[in-house]
């Protein structure tokens, strides 16, 4: 299915969402034109029926794919997509320039992108996403903030050990930039949000930092207004 199938892309989204943020930045460097939806946290939008009828999980972010209508298929209906990775997986499909996987004949580059993407989405992000944090208050009477901060600082001493072992370059893998800095940035910037320090984790903090010159980052990381902490 090539882009042009497509009548409209609309992304339902909030600013301080990592999750929302990966897709937006992707989408401003592959200039993908998205029909932008704010989804309020604060008045708990996410869990009214009408955005749980569009993703069942209640979570953030979602593209609904609006097909082209054509006179072989005039009844095609919209495909939801609800979770950032099999979002950016479409995305990088059918608009694959400029590339954000190394191609199957990079053997190393395209394992570590997968590896340090993975370390963001399964280790980083859950473990003290909102939802998370606020249970943690709710119901046990902990410090949301402080698990959240623990969360960040392992993570990101295990990506710095990484990008430390790993062929050094301007990005998180050599000199181009890949999904692990599409994931990795929103990441630092939630750090930031909960008081952890970046300059711990110097190659990383570079790595950030060097993505952060890109306008695609500034537009998209969390909070939509060009600052790095949001």
């Amino acid at each position: 299915m090539a882009s042009q199938a497509f009548k409209a892309l609309h992304l339902y989204t909030t600013p301080l969402s990592g999750c929302s943020a990966r897709i937006r930045i992707a989408a401003h460097l592959k200039n993908i034109p998205l029909i932008h939806h704010s989804i309020s946290l604060a008045t708990s939008q996410q869990t009214t029926p009408a955005y749980l009828s569009i993703n069942p999980n209640g979570s953030l972010p979602s593209l609904v794919i609006e097909p082209e209508s054509s006179s072989s298929s005039s009844t095609q209906e919209n495909l939801t997509i609800t979770q950032s990775p099999a979002i950016l997986d479409f995305l990088e499909t059918h608009f694959p320039n400029p590339p954000l996987l190394p191609g199957s004949s990079q053997i190393r580059a395209r394992a570590r992108v997968l590896e340090l993407t993975s370390l963001v989405a399964c280790d980083i992000q859950p473990p003290q996403n909102s939802r998370i944090r606020r249970k943690i208050v709710e119901e046990f009477g902990g410090d949301g903030e402080k698990w959240a901060r623990y969360v960040y600082e392992r993570g990101f001493g295990v990506y710095e050990e990484f990008l430390r072992k790993g062929e050094r370059g301007r990005y998180s893998v050599r000199e181009e930039v890949t999904m692990a800095d599409v994931f990795l940035v929103p990441a630092a910037q939630g750090g930031l949000r909960v008081g952890v320090e970046l300059e711990k984790w110097p190659l990383m903090k570079g790595v950030v930092d060097a993505c952060w010159e890109l306008e695609a980052f500034r537009k998209g990381g969390l909070g939509e207004h060009g600052r790095l902490t949001p």
